[in-house]
């Protein structure tokens, strides 16, 4: 069995040639099965004599499976013939179709080498990966080009070049391009330089004659309606060729360029133009720093529409999924629904994780989490329709519940109009509102937090809600971290002890009345301090009026301390947080007294990821701990100075083993798991548990590690 797949330009006129060949090639005794892989499904209509053709979506679409009895027609001199089909219009994923398809008919059991040849007529450029696997190995041995000499003909044919290249092993597998001529000027010469260019030959120039249109109106071949005339004669010397004369090779593709220069050169013998030279890369840091002084270094890189730059990594890397994102925050809604279109996958990974980090365990768990199990039909068809059934059941079942439509990677590539399908759904009882995630294409975890909460704000907020004096909103809470709970609990003792009353946990923990009345509280107060929290303070501020604190997260006792106070000055309660402070001095020293004993005098090394450790160092420093060296990974992005209070010198991670040697520590403290032959190491967290004794409370953990013995008796059983 040969494969043979026909590719070029929407409407070149493939599947007319293709058609042709294969009829040709059955004249010969050849038994032939053709695959059409266009959505228009009209691949095999002259050989079958018209539209009869159920396609093999069409059919999964409608009875959910395939059969080859039913997909698989007999056409002209016992042809074999199978159209793909596709999405309607507008909707789904074609590329996906073609993937799916071939699938499908590997699992019914197509038994390719019952064949001669299994001719593959392909939908237009090679832009998509679904359209690109006929070319890949397993089904194409050799690929034709279909072409005129046209300029968009010529620029598709040498995008399919660029895939060919691509998916090409050691074997070449372009055969030739066949020109079908259009007849415009030096068409031909075009074409035959063309295909210089590339490296590959002409196989053939099909000229334009009124037989053609004459056929299809019968819905039948040349080689059927006409088999005496030169058009067929030329049909069948194709045939020929691939029958014995082919021999492919691996394409030489123009560059974008290269391209441009030919166009210019050669199609209707235009005037041979200067082509401007390939970019050059740009000598600026950034952008903002192009001006007079270094225009002339970048006068090439804007000219050609492309400037590269060194840009400095001032932002982090991105992580996670935004779907996960915005999950993390609406799942904080008690009522309130979570509907994620997407595949069931998806959704039980959100929901295990969101299990795994549950603030009390022995209390029963209700997720608000539902999934729509997004099919592969889905993909291909687009899921409109299945989703509209979804809504429309949840409607019936919760009334009166906002429901957030938070959507996976395919909604994004397949394009269904869910704006349109929400708005016809929302009722004044009742709103859908599109989290426009899409997966990882929508951003990462931060970005679908953010989209998320800027989203329950602009729906549900109150703006005509006046604030009250005693009231403060708590936003930024880690909703994944098993220490949200217990640092909420600590915050929450501070502000108790401040008589100020939490308005709303902004979105942790709450329900649509608070958001709605997050107005009555004029002062937020921020639970962490990454990239997120601060755009989502920002956002909240501008748009609806309040204040968000900007100060320390309350780590150590120093920093809550000034934590204390930074709140006690806004709502005028400096007296009861002055008495608060002076009782969490007294547990501290209490505290301290008992742990200088073991840790006075002991040296240590701490290996950090950049984060501000303050709260660490200060501790420490206040049991009597000898803190030489630091050395930074920096797998983070810093979220303040390290040890900006102690002026200790960092270190590189390289020279963690120089800085071992030289200063021989009682213990390393590290931010990420490290082990040494002979020095007790522990893994100290990056964002411990809040309050006045954050650090003594590590300390204290610390100290009954290291009374184990380092090296056990066990290992000198031998």
């Amino acid at each position: 069995m040969k494969g043979i797949a026909f590719y070029g330009k929407g409407g070149i006129g493939k599947s007319t040639t293709i058609s042709n060949v294969i009829a040709a090639l059955s004249v010969n005794g050849k038994k032939i099965l053709q695959i059409g892989c266009d959505p228009k499904h009209d691949s095999a209509r002259l050989l079958l004599g018209g539209f009869t053709q159920m396609t093999v979506l069409e059919q999964l679409n409608t009875i959910g499976t395939v059969s080859l009895d039913t997909v698989m027609l007999t056409g002209y001199n016992h042809v074999k013939c199978i159209e793909s089909g596709g999405p309607e219009p507008g909707v789904g994923c074609a590329g996906r179709g073609i993937i799916q398809t071939l699938q499908l008919l590997k699992d019914q059991g197509l038994d390719t080498q019952q064949f001669d040849y299994v001719f593959f007529d392909v939908l237009g450029d090679v832009v998509c990966g679904g359209f690109a696997v006929p070319m890949r190995d397993g089904y194409a041995d050799e690929v034709y080009i279909v072409s005129s000499g046209e300029i968009a003909s010529i620029y598709a044919a040498n995008n399919i070049a660029k895939g060919l290249q691509r998916f090409t092993s050691t074997n070449g597998k372009l055969g030739g391009i066949i020109g079908n001529l259009r007849g415009i000027n030096n068409e031909r010469q075009i074409l035959e330089m063309f295909a210089k260019k590339i490296g590959t030959t002409i196989v053939a120039f099909i000229p334009h004659n009124d037989i053609i249109p004459q056929a299809e109106l019968a819905s039948k071949t040349i080689i059927e309606f006409a088999p005496n005339t030169e058009l067929a004669h030329i049909y069948s010397k194709i045939a020929n060729y691939i029958e014995y004369h082919s021999n492919p090779v691996i394409p030489t593709p123009l560059s974008d360029m290269d391209l441009e220069e030919f166009i210019q050169e050669f199609c209707y013998g235009a005037k041979k133009i200067k082509i401007l030279q390939q970019p050059q890369t740009c000598v600026c840091n950034n952008l903002q720093q192009i001006t007079a002084q270094n225009v002339d270094d970048c006068k090439n890189s804007i000219t050609n529409r492309a400037i590269q730059v060194s840009v400095p990594k001032e932002k982090p890397p991105l992580y996670g999924c935004s779907l996960t994102g915005a999950y993390n925050v609406i799942s904080q809604i008690n009522d309130a629904i979570a509907l994620m279109y997407s595949p069931q996958g998806c959704a039980y990974i959100n929901y295990c994780s969101h299990q795994s980090t549950l603030p009390d365990l022995n209390t029963p768990y209700i997720s608000n989490l539902l999934c729509t199990n997004m099919q592969e039909t889905d993909v291909i068809f687009g899921g409109t329709k299945h989703l509209d059934e979804i809504l429309t059941d949840l409607q019936k079942r919760f009334p009166t519940q906002p429901i957030f439509l938070i959507t996976a990677c395919p909604v994004g590539l397949i394009g269904d109009d869910i704006n349109s399908l929400t708005a016809k759904l929302n009722t004044n009882k009742q709103q859908i509102i599109h989290v426009p995630t899409d997966g990882v294409i929508g951003g990462d975890f931060y970005l679908g937090m953010l989209t998320a909460c800027k989203l329950v704000a602009e729906k549900f907020i109150d703006k005509t809600v006046r604030p009250t004096d005693d009231g403060i909103n708590i936003i930024g809470e880690q909703n994944l971290s098993t220490t949200a709970n217990p640092n909420f609990k600590e915050v929450n003792k501070i502000l108790t002890a401040l008589n100020i009353k939490i308005n709303c946990r902004y979105i942790r923990q709450t329900n649509i009345e608070e958001i709605k009345n997050f107005k009555k509280a004029k002062i937020n107060l921020p639970l962490s301090n990454d990239q997120m929290v601060h755009d989502l303070s920002n956002f909240l501020d501008q748009h609806f009026g309040t204040e968000t604190l900007q100060i320390p997260l309350p780590i150590g006792f120093e920093q809550t301390v000034e934590f204390t106070r930074t709140i006690a000055r806004k709502f005028n309660k400096e007296a009861l947080a002055e008495k608060l402070i002076t009782e969490a001095q007294v547990t501290y020293e209490k505290d301290k007294k008992q742990l200088e004993p073991f840790f006075a005098g002991k040296k240590a090394l701490i290996n950090s990821n950049g984060a501000n450790i303050d709260w660490l160092q200060l501790a420490l420093q206040d049991i009597g701990v000898k803190v030489t060296t630091i050395s930074t990974f920096n797998i983070f992005t810093s979220d303040g100075s390290p040890l900006s209070k102690s002026g200790i010198k960092h270190s590189e991670a390289k020279l963690m083993e120089d800085a071992i040697r030289l200063n021989d520590p009682d213990f390393i403290l590290s931010a990420r798991y490290l082990t040494t032959a002979n020095i007790p190491c522990d893994f100290f967290p990056t964002l411990p548990v809040y309050g006045f004794n954050s650090g003594l409370d590590y300390a204290k953990k610390l100290y009954f590690k290291l009374k184990i013995p380092f090296i056990e008796g066990w290992r000198y059983d031998e």
